[in-house]
């Protein structure tokens, strides 16, 4: 655009231009490219001039000026705050004013020696530290994504998991990787599978009723302890001795089914109740409504108080149970580096939990049971 088509576009002083707004000339300021110019005084040409005139002042707002910003408040003064942020007191005197005129606000009363922040000050630096905040946590998750961890990994696991492996493994992935998210699932029976064919979760930890599956890698972990439970005023816990079958199918079993039944658990009655969660079904249990195979680690204070009797079945010949656990994953989507390290911890902290809670001779005698194919 030439000089001449520049200047009739300009309204003269004291002229109305073509929206009626009187500007003088004085008062135009350009922004942006050459042909474009908002008022300073009166209203603007366009409705959203001002708008954006006052957006382009506020994009010069600068990280390194909330950073000397707070240098200042933190400090008290310019001198200390530039030999904080290792600059000269000139670079953030006139830092500090830059940001005042983007912001159209006055953050320090400069009245006495030492400046004083405004009321509108203290709010700014508020605000200031909560964006520096957030930057740090930016670069951080960055850097952490770029060179160390995945950002979110996602975890299923089955309800018989002990949680206290569970909650102390997750207490130190929290430490050593505090950035990466954590999706977790703790559900049913046949719930982790789902969420892994699903893809809701990249990792399962669950018992499967097959020793293999195309695409998919599993790793053992261990077997979890199983006990045969009903209520103390159950009539199967006034049964002395091993209970034969013809006794045991007279009362109802309450077993274990996911939500699309392809999976049910360990069935050894003739009449049974199904559940899809084992904390309801331990409360059925605890009420007198039958028996049912429980891990027993989730039965063990109930049996320690008496609430629960734990059954020794004549088919088993009084010998213990055991629920073997497995990791597993996708082929062709492995666990990341932080995924790894949480099951390694997992694998370490439930082996350590099996040492200390059950008889090494029980784990080398004790009967495996599945879950079962619907």
């Amino acid at each position: 655009m030439s000089s001449a088509a520049l200047q009739s576009t300009i309204p003269r002083s004291g002229h109305p231009d073509r929206n009626g707004c009187i500007a003088p000339s004085s008062d135009i300021l350009m922004i942006g490219r050459a042909d474009h110019f908002i008022y300073l005084m009166g209203r603007p040409a366009r409705p959203d001039t001002n708008r954006w005139g006052r957006w382009n002042m506020l994009s010069r707002v600068t990280l390194d000026q909330l950073q000397m910003l707070i240098a200042v408040a933190d400090t008290g003064n310019f001198s200390a705050a530039a030999r904080k942020v290792h600059r000269v007191q000139s670079a953030v005197s006139q830092s500090i004013q830059s940001l005042e005129d983007a912001l159209e606000l006055k953050l320090f009363d400069r009245s006495s020696k030492v400046p004083r922040l405004t009321e509108a000050g203290s709010a700014i630096v508020q605000d200031a530290r909560r964006i520096i905040s957030g930057t740090n946590a930016l670069r951080a998750r960055a850097k952490n994504i770029a060179s160390v961890a995945e950002p979110e990994i996602s975890l299923s696991i089955e309800q018989v998991f002990p949680s206290t492996v569970l909650i102390e493994s997750l207490r130190a992935f929290r430490e050593r990787f505090p950035l990466v998210s954590v999706n977790l699932f703790a559900e049913g029976l046949g719930a982790p599978e789902q969420s892994l064919f699903e893809g809701n979760a990249r990792l399962a930890i669950y018992s499967t009723a097959r020793d293999g599956m195309p695409g998919f890698q599993m790793e053992f972990l261990g077997d979890v302890p199983i006990s045969l439970v009903a209520s103390s005023r159950h009539p199967l816990a006034k049964v002395e001795g091993l209970i034969p079958q013809s006794v045991l199918e007279e009362h109802t079993q309450l077993t274990m089914v996911d939500r699309t039944k392809r999976y049910r658990g360990v069935v050894m009655g003739t009449h049974t109740w199904s559940f899809i969660d084992q904390f309801s079904r331990l409360d059925f249990v605890l009420n007198g409504f039958g028996w049912c195979a429980m891990p027993t680690h989730l039965a063990q204070c109930y049996l320690d108080s008496g609430e629960l009797v734990e059954l020794k079945l004549a088919a088993h010949n009084g010998e213990p149970l055991r629920f073997p656990l497995y990791a597993v994953h996708k082929v062709e989507q492995p666990p990341g580096p932080a995924a790894q390290w949480l099951l390694s911890e997992m694998r370490r902290r439930f082996s350590e939990w099996i040492a200390a809670t059950v008889d090494h001779q029980s784990l080398r005698r004790g009967i495996q049971i599945r879950v079962t194919t619907v």
